[in-house]
């Protein structure tokens, strides 16, 4: 894997490679040789994984890269709210008139279609590696959910995905800033200004069992409360359907 090094931005150096399996295994392999803060895009990414192993399907012109970032276990929820939060927060700003949501924890929403995949693994230790794919030129058909992709060509956003990669790592940088300045609080309330299904009857599927209940609210560590018939329950991690 030939790796050409590109800029810095912010605290992380920027590699990128013609062709990579996965950035996410790319940055593992790396990040003891590179050092810790690092990114790693790829022009093409021939085996790239979703959460709970799902697929994450090629389009040349899309943005498939994956940083390194340091977080504590404890934290590491709240962190996944802050990842989508910067990326929805991009997108709203490139295109103002946009609908633009984040599907909990960290899924964003453009017109009502899925834009972009995340998968967070760890490295070691407390540090993780944050992968993200961005339908900039094309949406892949999306198979087993209840929703569709897009991508900001269609909805009128013409950017290269290296100016993408830019905006969100930027953006990604000054929400941690603020979290680790003055805590959860302010993300909290950015991050359900934007939330999709908010207030409304939704189904969690977790790891376990399958839940349906009202999206009540977002805790202070970044769990999903869910309101049931049988009470209030705080879900740690799940996929979330309407």
């Amino acid at each position: 894997m030939l790796l050409i090094y590109k800029e810095k931005i912010s605290s992380w150096d920027w590699y990128e490679a013609e062709s990579v399996i996965s950035t996410n295994d790319a940055v593992k392999e790396e990040v003891s040789p590179l050092g810790e803060n690092i990114i790693i895009s790829a022009i093409h990414q021939t085996g790239g994984r979703g959460r709970r192993g799902k697929n994450w399907q090629e389009i040349v012109g899309n943005l498939y890269f994956t940083y390194t970032q340091e977080a504590s276990a404890q934290e590491l929820s709240k962190i996944v709210c802050i990842i989508g939060l910067s990326l929805a927060k991009v997108i709203k700003a490139l295109s103002p008139q946009s609908d633009v949501k984040i599907k909990w924890p960290n899924d964003v929403f453009l017109e009502g279609k899925k834009m972009s995949g995340i998968l967070i693994e760890n490295i070691k230790e407390n540090i993780w590696a944050i992968g993200i794919g961005i339908n900039v030129e094309g949406a892949p058909k999306l198979e087993g959910t209840n929703y569709q992709a897009t991508s900001l060509k269609e909805n009128g956003i013409e950017l290269d995905r290296t100016e993408i990669l830019r905006y969100y790592l930027n953006q990604f940088s000054e929400d941690m800033e603020e979290y680790r300045r003055n805590g959860f609080k302010n993300i909290r309330a950015q991050w359900l200004q934007m939330a999709r299904n908010y207030h409304q009857i939704i189904t969690v599927k977790t790891e376990k069992e399958t839940k349906e209940g009202i999206f009540e609210d977002l805790d202070g560590n970044g769990y999903l409360i869910l309101k049931t018939q049988q009470g209030e329950e705080r879900i740690i991690a799940g996929d979330l359907f309407v």
